[in-house]
């Protein structure tokens, strides 16, 4: 199987998108983390600021771990990253904070609504300072209301915000989204925010706060449903793999395994009748139209079901294709790996790592046909970049040093003397 190679032609030095900007991600776990890798895959300067001695607490989340203890989960948020392993409960970690966003572009935000306020590194402080800052707050609630300072995590967000009340079969219990939709929702939320203020930035030559939140992005990412309960007054409920308005738009079982149907126009319905062989159901009134379909979908999806499972899943898709009727089998991992069009979109790429060898990670998911992105950097071990980035600010060889000996700063490396 060929690997798409981790650094892709054109994909990185100046050409990247945002090659020459310089983000500061003070953030752990999934939310900040993916949002600065999203930019660093692009291009820019990632400078991760981690705990000293912990680092970002999911480098401990050993699940599926590599060699060295070393978690898949933080492998999957941080590569294109620099680390800097820093004291912020120390003033002079503080001040070296404060010297790096004088000069940076962007910082990233995850912690609790003021937390980094408390420390003097809020944005109106950074902004005085640097008036272009443009200063990326991720947080559970957003940074006003009555529950703005409670913490809130994935699973969390998913049941408060009202995904988990219309995910699952109906009649039974409500079920989690298998990705961290909620985090990885507000990262992404916060990277549209931070290049739209980049944008603005352009115009008005001042950067801006950014805030998103994982509330916010679970409840714009439950637009149809929200509108739909305000337009008909009905609350939406668990329907499992089927659609809220359509009878056939979910999966079958099969004789073998699952086949998702995605008949959602009256051609593809047809379509459906005949592939199942059922041609006379497209004169039945009580299935003539889509609303009808979905008013009688205690009678129909029964009658489907009985039809799906006299057949393998690779004949029904052979013959739904046929009819020009969306569907799919329903994969597993190891066999989107290997996936054909998940190769050929270079969806798979592969970096090697100083502790955990090679690493096969998700690919980048936007391609840009003259400025690509690229996987330049592993995911950095804590610290593994601290000198270089104080050398950056023009500290001298003696400052650096005594700064090494309060434990204001760390690196897996001796420090040079």
């Amino acid at each position: 199987m060929r690997q798409a190679p981790a650094t892709q032609a054109g994909g990185a030095g100046r050409d990247a998108p945002l090659a020459g900007l310089t983000v500061l991600e003070v953030g752990v776990a999934m939310a900040g983390p993916y949002c600065g890798m999203t930019l660093g895959d692009y291009g820019a300067d990632v400078i991760k600021v981690e705990r000293i001695g912990e680092g970002d607490e999911s480098r401990t989340w050993l699940n599926d771990p590599y060699p060295g203890k070393f978690s898949s989960y933080f492998a999957a948020a941080n590569r294109n990253k620099r680390s800097l392993a820093l004291d912020l409960k120390h003033p002079d970690g503080v001040a070296i904070l404060k010297r790096l966003a004088a000069k940076t572009d962007v910082l990233i935000d995850n912690f609790r609504v003021g937390a980094l306020e408390k420390l003097g590194l809020g944005y109106d402080e950074l902004a005085a300072a640097n008036p272009r800052l443009v200063y990326c707050s991720i947080s559970g609630f957003g940074p006003n209301g009555p529950r703005a300072h409670e913490r809130a995590n994935d699973i969390f967000m998913q049941a408060y915000s009202g995904l988990m009340s219309i995910t699952g079969e109906e009649g039974r219990g409500p079920v989690k989204a298998g990705i961290s939709v909620a985090d990885i929702t507000a990262g992404m939320f916060g990277v549209i925010g931070v290049l739209l203020a980049i944008e603005a930035r352009h115009r008005t030559g001042r950067g801006q706060r950014v805030d998103t939140s994982l509330l916010e992005g679970q409840i714009a990412m439950l637009a149809q449903f929200l509108t739909g309960y305000f337009a008909s007054g009905r609350i939406p409920v668990r329907r499992g793999t089927s659609s809220q308005l359509g009878a056939t738009y979910q999966a079958f079982q099969a004789t073998d395994d699952w086949v998702v149907v995605a008949a959602f126009t009256q051609r593809m319905w047809q379509g459906v009748c005949r592939a199942v062989e059922r041609t006379e159901w497209t004169d039945d009134p009580r299935f003539e139209s889509k609303e009808k379909r979905s008013a009688n979908r205690e009678t129909l999806i029964p009658m489907l079901a009985a039809r799906f499972a006299t057949r393998r899943v690779d004949e029904w898709i052979e013959r739904l294709s046929a009819e020009g009727v969306p569907c799919s089998s329903v994969n597993s991992i190891d066999k989107v790996v290997i996936d054909e069009q998940v190769r050929a979109r270079e969806m798979i790429v592969e970096v090697e790592h100083a502790i955990a060898g090679k690493i096969r990670m998700a690919g980048l998911p936007v391609k840009l046909s003259s400025n690509p992105g690229a996987v330049r950097r592993p995911p950095p071990l804590l610290g593994e970049h601290s000198m270089e980035i104080l050398r950056e600010t023009g500290m001298g060889a003696a400052e650096i040093e005594a700064l090494f000996r309060l434990g204001v700063v760390a690196t897996p490396n001796p420090v040079p003397r």
